[in-house]
């Protein structure tokens, strides 16, 4: 016999071992497996083959949407969640050099394209200056300091 011969058999035995178990679920009155095999007791159980098929592609029909539902709401969240900051690279220095402390800094905060903000804080001892600057793509069309760079640098290479 030929293989093709031999998975067609196979087939129809598994068909009809299928249909005889259904069969010896209803015939015994073992309508619990039914129920658990489906869940709610709430549930008509059905008489004939036909209509188990009908529950199943029902059931089969509920899982599809919920499916997409999923994806969809997947795919929003995907969309989200690449405009949410997700590099960050900080420098702290010393600014101005008297005051004795590395309380200066330059924060870059970036999105999955590589876009958002450096944020420069100056600290002296009579006053304080903020600075920010926009980032697109990796690059800042304002000119960056060394501690602006750096900090940009180490947005773009840690995850």
């Amino acid at each position: 016999m030929s293989v093709a011969v031999l998975t067609n058999i196979s087939l129809v035995a598994s068909i009809l071992a299928l249909i005889l178990g259904f069969y010896a679920v209803f015939a015994t009155g073992k309508i619990r497996a039914w129920r658990r095999f489906f869940g709610s007791s709430n549930d008509s159980v059905p008489e004939n083959l036909e209509d188990i098929i009908e529950q199943l592609v029902n059931k089969l029909k509920v899982l599809e949407a919920a499916g997409a539902d999923t994806a969809q709401t997947l795919e929003a969240t995907t969309n989200q969640l690449a405009k949410a900051i997700q590099h960050v690279g900080i420098v702290r220095y010393n600014g101005n050099g008297d005051d004795g402390g590395n309380l200066s800094f330059s924060v870059a905060l970036l999105d999955a394209h590589q876009t958002g903000i450096i944020i420069t804080s100056l600290h002296g001892r009579q006053q304080n200056r903020i600075y920010a600057k926009a980032v697109t793509a990796g690059a800042s069309e304002n000119t960056l300091s060394g501690e602006e760079r750096e900090a940009l640098i180490l947005a773009l290479t840690n995850n």
